[in-house]
């Protein structure tokens, strides 16, 4: 019996860490969307599907190891999950990356090693907890029915997927036309933006949402799904602002220009609401975007 409680302890161990690791991806859902998104394996709209089934799968996951139920099979099932993220984290360590691997989403930075270490102290943990026996609950076909669904209906929504209202934020995107157009005319915006077709980015180098959107343009852009047109970067200037040279490195943006203008202008021609995405013709804006509705 003391055997038995034992492993049950560990096993209750291993489903918090679990649903700990889905709560944290689930309440920075941006960061992980794009670190899958990052990969260029998949469309935008895919990675956005697959967060969230990971998250559920992680979340349900952890609760059926601590209500014991199928111990045999959730063991096995644990096991899989955690050998098969731990190959996948290796392939990463072996290729170089040394980027937050987003076990924790963005509460806890660990990169591809850091995140093994974790996974094998895991899987050393089910181990010693292989022979748990099962709990007599009453209604098992119930809850293997209840948790997975109950666990996927839960993310959905909490948070919807951007490409499920992309319409209702597209109509929340403003831009003030006339201190756009004054922009021109004070020469506070370059004139080479009402030039041919160009993607104009307007940008507070310490917005997270900014640097957000550069990171998912950069890829969109590298599989051909958004405007291949030159990138013009109209910058906030802060007084401790980025480098822009390593902003655009590091969000891997192919910006070809920036410019800086002061924040009262870019406040006014943004309406205090940033990013703005600006997908331009020969002087007129043809598609507006925000972060949410960038596709």
């Amino acid at each position: 019996m003391k055997s038995n409680t034992f492993k049950y302890i560990l096993r209750v161990i291993v489903g918090i860490v679990f649903i700990i690791s889905s709560i944290a991806k689930l309440l920075s859902i941006d960061s992980f969307e794009l670190y899958i998104f990052g990969f260029e394996l998949f469309s935008l709209g895919f990675s956005y599907l697959a967060a969230r089934l990971v998250i559920a799968m992680e979340l349900a996951l952890g609760i059926f190891l601590i209500i014991n139920i199928d111990s045999k099979f959730i063991y096995w099932v644990a096991m899989t999950v955690l050998s098969g993220f731990t190959l996948f984290l290796a392939l990463l360590a072996f290729a170089g990356n040394e980027e937050n691997c987003n076990c924790f989403g963005e509460f806890v930075n660990l990169n591809p090693v850091q995140s093994i270490i974790k996974n094998i102290i895991l899987i050393a943990i089910l181990l010693f907890s292989s022979k748990l026996s099962s709990f007599n609950l009453k209604w098992k076909n119930i809850w293997r029915i209840i948790i997975p669904i109950g666990a996927i209906a839960t993310i959905f929504i909490v948070s919807p997927p951007d490409n499920w209202r992309y319409e209702n934020y597209n109509r929340g995107v403003t831009l003030n036309e006339e201190a756009f157009r004054e922009g021109f005319e004070t020469s506070v915006l370059p004139q080479e933006i009402n030039e041919g077709e160009k993607v104009v980015c307007f940008y507070s180098l310490k917005c997270e949402f900014c640097r957000k959107s550069a990171q998912k343009i950069g890829t969109m852009r590298r599989m051909g799904t958004f405007s291949n047109a030159e990138i013009i970067a109209i910058i906030g200037k802060g007084e401790d602002s980025p480098d822009p040279e390593r902003y655009f490195e590091e969000t891997k943006l192919d910006c070809s220009k920036y410019y800086y203008i002061s924040p009262s202008d870019f406040l006014r021609i943004t309406n205090g609401s940033m990013p703005l995405i600006l997908v331009m013709k020969d002087g007129e804006v043809i598609e507006k975007f925000r972060y949410r509705d960038i596709h």
